[in-house]
């Protein structure tokens, strides 16, 4: 009796202790297949989130160099040396502006025509000694320095032939005046104009400084003939340089 009932308890017991085991195999399985997918799905998903990056990673330009402290030294210095060329350019101008003299006379050199220091006064003495200033003064911002002379002159006076040879000036060539401090101007011929001794408008100022030297010939572009009418001024301007 007794042995039936300890026989029939151990086989109550056995599939107790083999649910334990099937349980405890099933633990195991599934702790395994969770490695297993963690290690094969993580490794994976870690592979295509490397790609993602690299794909949706934009270029990067290269960033712009920055100016460097030489470069801007060097910007700071040339500046600087503008400023300081400009501000000479500037006391030149001043230091080089004319003094006004109180003797009004002018000595006039045109090495083309041979002229070298010929006297230039005003009034119609000038067209005795030299030449005449008719209008202006060099000395004078902005003024149209006006000289007449005589083509043939009085023998024997500095008027003598002075402006015979004026119409053989061309453009470039070079005029110059002093006067009594010593002072120079200096111009180059620009400009030749002939017009009717009735227009005055050659002697007005042309908002430069200038020189103009006239002498009358006796028809348009007609340098052969002299006299007696002299029809025609005849005029060569220069711009101061």
């Amino acid at each position: 009796m007794e042995k039936k009932r300890h026989q029939g308890r151990r086989v109550r017991r056995r599939p107790k202790y083999r649910r334990r085991r099937t349980g405890l195999f099933v633990f195991i399985g599934l702790v395994i297949l969770t490695l297993g997918a963690f290690i094969f799905f993580g490794a994976d998903l870690t592979s295509n989130n490397r790609g993602v990056e690299q794909v949706a990673e934009p270029p990067v330009a290269e960033a712009p160099e920055a100016p460097s402290e030489k470069a801007s030294d060097e910007k700071q210095v040339s500046d600087k040396e503008q400023a300081s060329d400009e501000e000479q350019a500037s006391n030149e101008e001043e230091e080089a502006a004319p003094i006004p003299p109180n003797d009004p006379t002018m000595y006039l050199s045109v090495p083309k025509l041979g002229i070298s220091g010929a006297m230039v006064v005003g009034g119609e003495g000038g067209l005795e000694v030299g030449a005449q200033v008719v209008n202006g003064a060099p000395w004078l911002p902005g003024s149209n320095t006006y000289i007449a002379g005589h083509r043939l002159g009085f023998p024997g006076t500095g008027s003598d032939h002075i402006f015979f040879n004026l119409p053989s000036l061309a453009p470039g060539d070079e005029i110059t005046l002093n006067d009594s401090l010593g002072q120079t101007y200096r111009y180059r011929v620009s400009e030749i104009l002939q017009v009717d001794p009735t227009n005055l408008s050659v002697v007005a100022p042309v908002g430069k400084d200038i020189i103009s030297l006239q002498t009358c010939i006796e028809n348009y572009g007609d340098y052969a003939t002299l006299g007696p009418n002299w029809n025609v001024r005849y005029i060569v301007r220069g711009e101061r340089v």
